[in-house]
């Protein structure tokens, strides 16, 4: 019962960045929540969890798409695996901090993926399509998605923090606190 409920809310926020995200006005187009969502699976459940997401989000969103086929899946795996190594080797503690910082890098390597691939599907079929990808709307677009990403993984982490003891830290605190503050 408690996997079909997390593949009913997995699809719920697919279905709503598609239809819904996707027709926001201008700004507010940019949202990711299925990145910020498959981060917020890979710090709470580990890198295998997130990564059977990611193939489900992959496969998805590859079906929406007009690139070529298994772009989105590739790219995502690239940016879990990346965001994994630095969960587990850079950001140790469990501050807000280092989950903004994990969901930039994870954010920046998928649309880094994402346009190298594009380049180079775009240069070995001869299209002239890859000259057009890098403009400054892209980089202005790159930028709103960042900041709603932070936005949303800060609200979402008081939250989790509020409600779960696994964003809880880990630092080891002394049983008599009056004594550290006596000595000094």
């Amino acid at each position: 019962m408690f996997n079909f409920l997390k593949i009913i809310i997995f699809l719920l926020l697919f279905i709503i960045q598609i239809s819904f995200i996707s027709a926001l006005p201008a700004p507010f187009f940019n949202i990711n929540i299925i990145i910020v969502g498959l981060v917020i699976i890979l710090i709470l459940s580990g890198l295998e969890n997130s990564l059977l997401w990611a193939l489900v989000a992959g496969i998805l969103f590859d079906m929406h798409s007009f690139y070529f086929y298994g772009l989105n899946t590739i790219s995502l795996f690239v940016a879990l695996i990346v965001a994994n190594l630095a969960l587990a080797k850079f950001f140790t503690n469990r501050s807000v901090y280092s989950y903004i910082l994990l969901t930039t890098i994870s954010l920046t390597l998928f649309e880094l993926v994402r346009l190298c691939l594009v380049f180079l599907f775009n240069f070995f079929t001869k299209n002239i399509f890859y000259q057009k990808i890098i403009s400054l709307n892209y980089f202005i677009s790159f930028g709103y998605k960042i900041i709603f990403s932070v936005i949303i993984i800060f609200g979402s982490f008081y939250f989790m923090n509020y409600y779960s003891r696994k964003m809880k830290s880990f630092f080891l605190m002394p049983k008599n606190e009056k004594n550290i503050y006596k000595k000094i």
